[in-house]
This record gives C-alpha cells, sequence and structure tokens, in this order.
C-alpha cells in the first residue's frame, strides 16, 4: 500500500492550489515507485528507484517484436517476457526510432546479441553524423552512460581490420558492416554508390567474446537498385559488406581464404557491454546537469531541449547502486512536461549523478506490475515504439 507524504502543511481555509505532494509505494524488495505532485508546473511525475546492490535485479534492452523493424507497445513487450519467463516488474519505451519503420536511431545489444552498431549515430537517412547518449549494463552489471560508437575488428591468423558497424547502412557512406538474417527487408546498399558485398558462413561463438565466421564465394558488386540489395539472408548465413573505401578492406579478408574471428568493440571502452540502448542527450554527468554542452554535442535542437514535453529518462546514483526509471507526464492542464533542465534538475533532487533523456512526448511509457501507471498524451493512448528496457528479477549472477 502507498504512503501519502504531503510535505506543506496548509491552514485550514487556505484559498490556493493543492500543496505538493508525494505516493511512495513498494513494488518489491528493493523497488520503489514515488508518484509526484508539483504545482510549479504544473508537473506528475513517476520514479521507479531500483537498488542494484543485491543483484536481485537485472535490466534488459529488448526490441519490438524481436526484430529490427516495427513498432509494438511496452506493455506487449513486457507481455512477451513475462510469456517466457522473465519476472518483470518495471519498463519503459526507449530510443528515438523512425515512425514508419521502426529502426531505432542508436546502437542496442541485449544480452550480448549486438541487434544494431554503428561508428557514428543520427536520423536514418539523414544529415546529422555524432555519437549520441546511450545506456547500457556491463557484464559485471554495472550501469554506464556514455556516447558510445562500435569499434569491432576482424581477425585472420595474420591480420586485423576494422569493423564499422552491424546492420545498419554507415551514414557517411564509408565503411565495413556486417549483416544478419534479422536484418532481411532492410536494403544493404547505399543509395549514392555500389557496395561490395561477401557472403559468410557463421560458425560458432558469439559477440560476447568472439563469432568464427567463414569466407563463402566471391564478392558480389551490389547497387542501391540490385535485387541483391535486399537479398534475404538464410539461418547461419551473414554478408560483410563494404562502403566506399573499406572495399579494400573486403579484398583483403576475401584473399585469406580462411575462416576469421570478428570482435566487437566499443569507444569508450568499459568493459563488455550485455546490454546497450540509445537516447538523446546526456543530460546530468557526475552530479551536474550537462544540457547546454549535450545539446551541442549530440545536435539536440531547441524544440526538444527548451520546450516542455513528456520524458522518458534513465539514470543512476553516483556510486551506481541505485537505478532511477522516470517518466514525466506532458501535454495536459494536469502537467506540462519539463524542458531538459527542467528535468536534469528534478533527477538531480533524486540523487541522480548520471542521466540520459530518452524518446518522449507521445512515446512516453511507464509500466509497473504489467499496467502504465503515467498518461500517456497520445490521443489514442500508448503508443508502439522500437525498443523498452525492463527492469526484471536476475536468474543469474553477473
Amino acid at each position: 500500500m502507498g504512503t501519502l507524504v504531503t510535505p506543506l502543511a496548509l491552514p485550514l481555509g487556505a484559498q490556493q492550489a493543492a500543496p505538493d505532494s508525494m505516493v511512495v509505494d513498494t513494488i518489491a524488495p528493493g523497488i520503489v515507485h514515488t508518484y509526484v505532485v508539483r504545482q510549479q508546473g504544473p508537473w506528475r511525475a513517476h520514479v521507479v528507484r531500483v537498488d542494484l546492490r543485491s543483484g536481485a535485479w537485472a535490466v534488459r534492452s529488448v526490441r519490438a517484436f524481436d526484430s529490427l523493424r516495427g513498432r509494438e507497445k511496452v506493455t506487449e513487450m513486457v507481455r512477451r517476457a513475462s510469456a517466457n519467463g522473465h519476472d518483470v516488474q518495471v519498463a519503459i519505451n526507449a530510443d528515438f526510432f523512425d515512425l514508419k519503420t521502426g529502426e531505432s536511431v542508436n546502437n542496442q545489444v541485449s544480452d550480448g546479441r549486438i541487434w544494431r552498431a554503428l561508428s557514428w549515430s543520427g536520423v536514418p537517412r539523414g544529415p546529422i553524423k555524432s555519437a549520441r547518449g546511450q545506456f547500457g549494463i556491463t557484464r559485471r552489471g554495472q550501469p554506464v552512460i556514455d556516447r558510445f560508437v562500435f569499434a569491432g575488428t576482424v581477425h585472420s591468423s595474420r591480420a586485423q581490420w576494422a569493423l564499422d558497424g552491424v546492420n545498419v547502412v554507415p551514414s557517411n557512406g564509408q565503411g565495413l558492416v556486417l549483416w544478419f538474417p534479422e536484418a532481411n527487408g532492410r536494403r544493404r546498399a547505399d543509395s549514392t554508390q555500389t557496395a561490395r558485398e561477401l557472403r559468410v558462413t557463421v560458425g560458432r561463438g558469439s559477440w560476447r567474446d568472439s563469432l568464427q565466421l567463414r569466407g563463402r564465394g566471391r564478392i558480389t558488386d551490389v547497387g542501391a537498385d540490385s535485387a541483391l540489395a535486399s537479398a534475404p539472408l538464410a539461418a547461419g548465413e551473414a554478408a560483410l559488406v563494404a562502403y566506399g573505401a573499406a572495399a579494400s578492406r573486403l579484398d583483403s579478408i576475401a584473399a585469406a581464404r580462411r575462416g576469421f574471428d570478428v570482435h566487437a568493440g566499443w569507444v569508450p571502452f568499459v568493459g563488455p557491454l550485455d546490454q546497450l540502448i540509445g537516447g538523446w542527450p546526456l543530460i546530468v554527468r557526475d552530479g551536474a546537469a550537462s544540457v547546454a554542452e549535450s545539446a551541442g554535442r549530440e545536435f539536440t535542437g531547441k524544440s526538444n531541449t527548451d520546450v516542455r514535453h513528456p520524458r522518458s529518462l534513465i539514470g543512476f546514483d553516483a556510486d551506481t547502486s541505485h537505478l532511477f526509471v522516470v517518466a514525466i507526464d506532458g501535454r495536459s492542464p494536469a502537467s506540462a512536461g519539463m524542458t531538459l533542465v527542467e528535468a536534469a534538475e528534478f533527477l538531480r533532487g533524486f540523487g541522480v549523478a548520471h542521466a540520459l533523456n530518452l524518446d518522449g512526448g507521445g512515446s512516453t511509457a511507464l509500466v509497473v506490475g504489467g499496467r502504465v501507471v503515467n498518461r500517456p498524451s497520445d490521443p489514442g493512448g500508448e503508443r508502439p515504439v522500437a525498443n523498452a528496457l525492463l527492469v526484471e528479477r536476475r536468474t543469474t549472477r553477473p
């Protein structure tokens, strides 16, 4: 049962707005949900604090329909996870995405599996090329927030080459990318130039250590209008695709005529990442609001930064002992939403030292105990989104 906390006492008959208040509810041991009412905005916000010290709770990123494309409500992602045996207590929408295709903007890793990785991030097929903020969980179970970029490598017995991405066409038309069957339906050829493709067989291993691949056949040219650009990959198959000047790397790999290993890498280095999901931008860093500098680095427009919107936020405290999952309602008389500066100050008031702004507006949906607890601003209610973060009971220790 929740506890009502009203820090402001009013005299009887006072003719003014209702006082600020908080309703605090323990959802499960180590998970506390606080509903905050503040008349200043006015604001209505939900703050879920997860105690990470016991190791009882894990954070996992998931995709709509377990696919690179398509959109699904957060509640549906939770239901599917629950049907597969996961004890999900909390979930929130995550990355920005293409409304038509459901493709998310940034990198995503789930349980060590790389769904999407790129050296630079930005709006799909758009002109912006900048590393944007992301939230991750290391293999040791520690939360991290930074502007991660992918820096993979391909190894043979005698040489090593840079790998620039996974399941994505480089926004600058340059790089070597590894494509898997989960990206079927996405055109692998760049719209401005011909790509070159080498089909490979996927052997043993995983992204958590290394993937063992073996070249198969010859390199083929893949034009943007060619049927090969979207030819599906079969199970156990992948394609190394070179764009622009990376063609010479692909020639060298094919000439090796042997199997090779692929290793994941991320900059800045924080150790292996088991979970990673994007947002935009970082708003709190080392305990201080970082909106101004982050907005410049991540090319955040004033319509996002300076306008009050519903917000989805993720953060943690200075010693990484507590995770904070936050939804702020907006676009209604009861709650105006927050600017990014207001959101940063709100989080700092709860002791958050590092925080990332996730996709907000009509996408904001916080699920606690299987139901949406905030008020989505879309007229139709909860919006289908690209991916989400789940807080669930841990089955194995990190």
